[in-house]
Parts: structure tokens; sequence; C-alpha cells
């Protein structure tokens, strides 16, 4: 059985525009439903070559970037003594900075008897005289994590071309050939070429998971057209590669932000706060309390308050509403213990101030309370008015019943949206794409075989002699 809280991580990571999981969730679907659509057009040859272009693809489209960047964590930063958790961002600000290391001096005393807790403090001291240096290796760990994974690609796409080039080779060879005079000939003559090769605005780019891969997937779409073989490989990528570049990057925002507004506008129901934060406890409990507003309240007067008035809010009220959400929808990050490998990690709920909070996205959640707490009032009056009765009428056990009714619509708003949307995605490139590429196919009866296969076939036939 799934409870509310892990229900509401889940439909929090599906719904995290930053998160990697929908990224892989929808590029499985997409492979998947490709490599059924090149069987059923090409068999075994086309659908295995297909399988480890869009599988291996996979892999190192998702963990390449991670991977090389945590290789660089152990090495060029811990030689330098730097430490990698530490967010280049919180430089930009010189009045935010100075305050982080106020704060983290703070966390390092309340925690200076817990050796499993890290010491921050130490940490943005040691970037404080080196900021150019270390702001230097951030970005090369950007850059050298970026092109190793490209590079890794292209050892990928040497490796599948080579493997299908053989495989068919092989299969014509058995086919005309006798086993005896194959093994006398060899299939080194036929099956040569080189060997597989696996040496093959700036700051959104740098700390975003999704945005990672944008770049790396240009280059995955780059080499895949300029490496086609045929017309029939370079006018699949194009339809595949075009597709998936919509979907995977621009629909799914879109159809996010779509769904949050009609649900705003037809149902007065706002569903664009995290998951985690609208399920919590603590946010049912100042809606139920008439606390939304005393919170925020709170909050640095002003249109546009300093970004170091911000910070200090946050630092300074831990306990404040708005903060509290912003701990639970990672908005603000704190500093979890690492016990191990392979245990959990555990979190001290304390802030890490080597970490970047976005002011603009603190301001944006207090926004999004309100909204909150104001919708919720009307929900009230129409519900009174729908029984003859006005707000003031009703009994503080009648508000909470509504508050709840009205904040359970909120969460099952909340999680269809995301299902939608992640269905609507999945359905296209798992589904429509792959038939599209079928239909295609057939719908030209010189473009129904497979032609990598009729190429290397025929060039064979030459060097054979085989009519």
């Amino acid at each position: 059985m799934i409870t509310p809280v892990t229900a509401s991580k889940i439909f929090s990571v599906l719904g995290n525009n930053d998160s990697l999981i929908p990224m892989a969730i929808k590029d499985t679907s997409n492979s998947i439903g490709l490599t059924i659509g090149s069987y059923i057009t090409g068999q075994g040859a086309e659908s295995q070559d297909r399988f480890i272009d869009e599988f291996g693809t996979q892999a190192i489209w998702l963990l390449g970037i991670p991977t090389y960047k945590k290789i660089l964590d152990l090495t060029m930063f811990k030689s330098m003594g730097f430490d990698s958790n530490v967010d280049v961002r919180i430089l930009k600000d010189k009045e935010v900075f100075k305050l982080a290391k106020h704060y983290a001096k703070k966390h390092d005393e309340l925690y200076k008897d817990r050796i499993d807790v890290p010491k921050i403090s130490k940490s943005l001291e040691d970037i404080t005289a080196k900021q150019r240096i270390f702001k230097g290796i951030t970005f090369g760990k950007f850059v050298i994590s970026t092109l190793m994974t490209i590079l890794t690609y292209g050892g990928l796409t040497s490796f599948r071309q080579n493997y299908r080039e053989e495989k068919i080779k092989r299969e014509f060879l058995e086919k005309h050939t006798a086993k005896k005079e194959a093994k006398s000939t060899g299939l080194s003559k036929f099956v040569q070429g080189e060997r597989p090769s696996f040496t093959g605005k700036i700051e959104d780019f740098m700390f975003s998971p999704v945005k990672n891969l944008m770049i790396v997937d240009g280059s995955i779409t780059g080499e895949r057209l300029i490496k086609s073989k045929n017309k029939q490989e370079f006018m699949g990528y194009v339809i595949k590669e075009g597709s998936f570049w919509f979907f995977m990057y621009f629909a799914g925002a879109q159809i996010k932000k779509m769904l949050e507004k009609y649900s705003l506008k037809k149902h007065n129901l706002p569903i664009d706060i995290d998951p985690r934060a609208i399920e919590s406890e603590e946010l049912k409990d100042a809606l139920l309390n008439n606390k939304i507003m005393q919170n925020i309240y709170e909050f640095p007067i002003g249109e546009k308050p300093l970004n170091s008035d911000i910070y200090r809010f946050v630092n300074e009220n831990q306990e404040n509403l708005i903060v509290k959400m912003a701990k639970k929808s990672d908005i603000v990050k704190t500093v979890k213990v690492n016990n191990g490998l392979f245990k959990k990690s555990v979190d001290t709920n304390s802030i890490d101030n080597r970490k970047f909070i976005d002011p603009d996205d603190i301001v944006g959640l207090k926004n999004k309370l309100k909204t909150l707490y104001d919708k919720g009032q009307m929900f009230i009056a129409k519900e009174a008015k729908t029984v003859g009765k006005t707000v003031d009428n009703l009994s503080e056990a009648e508000k909470n019943t509504l508050l709840e009714k009205y904040l359970n619509n909120v969460r099952k708003g909340n999680r269809l949206a995301t299902i939608k949307n992640i269905g609507a995605c999945i359905g296209f490139l798992g589904v429509v794409m792959p038939a599209v590429l079928i239909a295609w196919r057939f719908a030209d009866k010189d473009n129904k075989e497979y032609q990598v296969r009729t190429d290397i076939e025929n060039k064979l036939k030459k060097e054979m002699n085989i009519a």
C-alpha cells in the first residue's frame, strides 16, 4: 500500500522539471517503442542496432555527466582542497556570501559535538581567498564532464556501427558460402575497419541536470545525423530526434503550465506547489489554523526585497511556513549526514549554507502560498452559499472540514496533472512516434527494407561476384 508520504514523493519527482527520473521514464518508453518498431520493419539486425543505440545512448545520456562530475569531485576538487558541495552561485552576491559564512559558523557551533555532521564553515572559508580559482575549476568541471560524455557517445556510435556491419556481413557469408569455405577465406577480409574508439544563459546549463542533458543531446542528435549511412537512416533520425526534443524538453513544461492554468481558472485550485509541500502536515495545520497569512506577513516588505534580506529571513525564520515549505520542496537545501554507501542519509533539517538559495524561488513560493490561502477562503464561501449560509455562520469545525476538502482537491488536481503530463509524453514518444516511423517505412516500397543491410550486402555481392 502506498502511503500519502510515499505518494507525495513519487508525484513530486514525476512533476519536477529538473528531475532526471521523468526524463528516464519518457526515454525508456521511447526506446522500447522504437526497438519494437525497428523489429517490425527490419527484423533482427535493425532491431538490435536500435536497441544498442537507444539504451546505450540512454545510459550515457543520463549517467555520463553525473559520473564524470563525481570523478572530478574526488580528484580535481579534493586535490586542491575544495569542497565540491559548495555551490559557486553563492559568490554572486558579496553580502549573501558574507551571511552564508556567518550562518555556517552558527551551524557548526550548534553541531560541534556531532562528529558525523560536516563542518560547513571551513568549506566556505577555504574558497574565500581563492574565489577566482574555485569559479574556474567549477566551470572546468562542467566543460570537461560534458565533453567526456559527448566523446563517450562517439565511442558508442563507432561500436554500434561496427557491430551491425559485422553482424550483417557474418549473416550474409553464412547464407552464401559453405562454413568450411568461410572458415578458409576468413571473415577478416570482409569484416575490417576501425575498432570502436571511445575517445570519440551558461549558469542555467551548468546547474540544471535537465539542461545538462540538452547539451549532450544536441551533440548526440548532430552526430547521429552526420554519421547516418544513407537517406533512410538520416530521415528516420530527423523524425525521431525532432519529436524527442519537442516532447522531452519543451512539451512537458508547457503541458504542466497549461494544466495548472486551467485548474486555477476552471476550478479555482492552485496546483503548482510541490506535492511534498501540499501534502505536508505543517501546511495543513497552517491552513486550518489561518496561520498562512501570519507567516507571509513576516516576509521582508517590498515589491523586490534585496537578495541579502531574503537570505537573512530564510536563515533566521526557520519556523516560518515559507521556509519550512521551501525545505520540503528542495528550494532550500539542508545538511544531510551520510552514514555509509548503502545506508540512508539522515537530514539534520539545518540549512546548508554551501548551497545556493534562489531568492526568486522563495518569493514565488510565498506568492503560491498566498494564492492557496485566498482560493481556500473562496472555496469556503462558495460551499457555504450552496447550503444557504455565509462564512460567518459556519462553525470552526465546519470551516475546517471544508478546508480539508479543498486541500484534498488541490492534492488530487496536482496528481492528476502530473499523470496527464507524463502520460501524454509517454504516449507520443512510446507509441505515436514509433508508429509514424513504421508508417513512413511501409508507405514507400523502396523504403521498406533496412537500407544499411541492403548497402552492405550489395557491397559484399560485388566483392564476391555474386549475382
